[in-house]
């Protein structure tokens, strides 16, 4: 499928990770993370319908079903895109958010589940 943004690079992989400053602190990313320019949006990886916007701290995420898969972005800072909307895949769903703590660093966490078990985006993303 193709990647949920036009521009960027996986900087968080999927499954446990040592911390790359803390020796002893085990890292369980549920997703991948995937750090783009400032400014860019997120997009749908395949057609499907938006089941959640909802707002997680001070951003959003949305959750995409597609048949028995579903597909979710975190770190949005505008959607454009509701509950109920059909899409279509690259179609934008809505902005990224940057970090202004962290050099404005923006990234979109994005996640692949196969009914309620959480698949690997890496293998699922277009090489």
């Amino acid at each position: 499928m193709p990647w949920p943004v036009a521009k960027g690079f996986i900087s968080g992989h999927y499954g446990k990770h040592q911390h790359p400053v803390y020796e002893n602190v085990t890292i369980n990313n549920k997703g991948v993370y995937i750090q783009t320019p400032a400014g860019s949006d997120a997009r749908a990886v395949y057609e499907g319908e938006v089941t959640t916007c909802m707002v997680m701290g001070s951003t959003y995420a949305i959750i995409i079903q597609h048949g028995n898969y579903r597909t979710v972005y975190t770190g949005i800072q505008s959607p454009s895109v509701k509950p109920g909307d059909k899409v279509q895949a690259k179609q934008t769903i809505g902005r990224i958010a940057s970090n202004p703590d962290d050099d404005n660093k923006t990234e979109l966490q994005f996640q692949v589940w196969q009914d309620r078990e959480l698949q690997n985006p890496e293998l699922w993303l277009a090489q």
